[in-house]
């Protein structure tokens, strides 16, 4: 059975170029990517994702 996980770059991250050396350190791991999605999360889509999160103190 193999696993699954979400990696996520933060747009400080993507502003700073480092999207490439991400990929590049999951494949180093012998990780495979089994997807590749370039997204802007608009309002909506990051209230969803993190709405577990809502009202706590971060």
């Amino acid at each position: 059975m193999s696993e699954r996980t979400l990696v996520l770059v933060k747009p400080d991250g993507v502003s700073r170029g480092l999207v490439g050396e991400v990929i590049a350190r999951i494949e180093r791991k012998g990780l495979k990517l089994a997807a590749l999605e370039l997204r802007t999360a608009d309002r909506a889509v990051a209230e969803e994702h993190y709405a577990e999160h809502a009202g706590k103190a971060l």
